[in-house]
């Protein structure tokens, strides 16, 4: 062995048992012994935590408020629990990390070794939390504004202080000799591996805070480009809802509709027939609530279709199979009614990002019109299942598809809508940057204390 290996086993043969997180600054050395200066590494450490720990908490409340609505709803229960979960362990080693580095500061005898609980805090807490985080926001809606700009740079920020200050406190003499020592001496091997952890743990939060950023302040488009979004507002967020309501419409689905014979290929999806019903930003963009009445005779044959005042009359020929629309509206016999109330309840963020909309419904004749019985399904596998239900849905017609008309009206006829003319509202709200499968309702909600006025 040389001479120069025997000095630095001897030179390594002894490291100091504590290294405090003041003497690992490397500038300022005369500072580090002053109250002042240790308040103020203190107040940095706390500061940084405490921006941490709020957004954990705010994105959490933000989620578990949510409620099932247009677009959006809750995430899965399962990512939900394990929001809380780590949100409370990560209060839990905050306030033990907190307690640790005042002991460490001030009193110079920290609980544990502070690398040590770095490290631990950040592969037990911080990792899966920007995991889990970066998992919900993918797929959620941010309003855009200065205010959300802000608090999205916030968080890549605090991320890139702290991974600095790291690596400032790893350029300092004692972490230098730890490096060198690390094969001879068990303590400084010990801390190096820390520090490792700890660096590696710090570039995954930061690389989950720069996906957040992303996904929050820009949108993919359909051939994979980004398009950064500009906010025109200080603090009220903008949402882009037209990606997700244009010609988009509440259809409804019965039995009485159903008047085409079929071949017994045909699937029962392809065989329904569906009415359009109103247009949801008419629901969403009226001050009022919205009136739908459907009124048919006996023989299901007429149907006059009124919406606020204004109806469009419809024969339908059994025998031909042709549907012919009424330029003056037949007077019916025995006439019954499907009557309808559509409500749309305003957004409230967190918890109905983009609202929601409600209805009630009474069948019926004019002096006998009361709630019915029957089952409102949501999608024709549940309408399947019982032939005497009705359905209501979002779709959106698909391109060169008319929505003029309450049936499909073309250049040589008119024809109730099928599932072919239509995109299913699950293919339209795709949300977020990832794209992900609606969490929201893909049907109006039955309401509460709506008023239906029968003809």
């Amino acid at each position: 062995m040389n001479d120069d290996n025997k000095d630095r086993k001897v030179w390594c043969s002894f490291r100091e048992e504590r290294i405090h997180i003041v003497d690992n600054i490397p500038f300022c050395q005369q500072c580090h012994n002053k109250f002042g200066f240790k308040l103020f590494v203190f107040l940095l450490v706390v500061s940084f935590d405490i921006a941490d720990l709020v957004s954990d908490w705010l994105l959490f409340h933000d989620v578990w408020l949510a409620k099932e609505g247009l677009v959006y709803g809750p995430p899965e229960d399962i990512v939900k629990y394990l929001l809380l979960a780590f949100s409370v362990l990560g209060t839990l080693t905050f306030l033990f990390e907190i307690s640790n580095l005042w002991w460490d500061i001030f009193r110079r005898n920290p609980w544990v070794n502070v690398d040590l609980l770095s490290a631990i805090t950040i592969w037990i807490e911080d990792v899966p939390q920007i995991a889990i985080s970066v998992v919900i926001i993918a797929c959620r809606e941010e309003a855009i504004s200065y205010f959300q700009l802000v608090k999205a740079a916030v968080i890549i920020l605090g991320a890139t202080i702290r991974l600095i200050v790291s690596l400032v406190q790893y350029c300092s003499k004692s972490a230098r000799k730890d490096l060198e020592c690390a094969k001879v001496n068990k303590e400084s091997r010990r801390h190096v591996v820390y520090r490792v952890f700890i660096m590696m743990g710090l570039i995954l939060t930061l690389g989950g805070a720069i996906t957040i950023f992303l996904f929050t302040q820009s949108e993919r488009n359909a051939d994979g480009s980004l398009n950064f979004k500009i906010p025109h507002r200080i603090m009220e967020g903008e949402f882009d809802d037209e990606k997700y309501f244009t010609n988009v419409s509440i259809y409804f689905s019965h039995s009485y509709f159903d008047y085409e014979k079929h071949n017994s290929s045909d699937s029962f999806f392809d065989s329904k027939n569906f009415l359009r019903l109103i247009k949801l930003n008419d629901v969403k963009n009226s001050k009022t609530d919205k009136n739908v009445h459907i009124i048919y005779d006996g023989t299901h044959t007429q149907f006059h279709i009124q919406v606020d005042g204004q109806k469009e009359c419809y024969i339908i020929n059994k025998s031909t199979q042709q549907v012919t629309q009424e330029t003056t509206c037949s007077i019916l016999t025995n006439p019954e009614q499907f009557a309808f109330t559509f409500h749309f309840v305003k957004p409230s963020v967190p918890v109905l990002i983009f609202g929601d909309i409600t209805y009630a419904l009474k069948t019926g004749t004019s002096t006998n019109c009361e709630t019915p019985t029957l089952k409102v399904a949501d999608n024709l596998a549940a309408q399947m299942n019982d032939p005497i239900s009705v359905m209501l849905r979002y779709y959106r017609t698909k391109p060169g598809v008319t929505e003029d008309n309450h049936i499909h009206k073309t250049s040589t006829s008119h024809k109730f809508y099928h599932a072919s003319d239509l995109i299913d509202i699950s293919e339209v709200w795709k949300t977020g940057f990832a794209y992900c499968k609606s969490s929201g309702s893909p049907a109006p909600h039955k309401g509460d204390n709506l008023e239906v006025q029968c003809l």
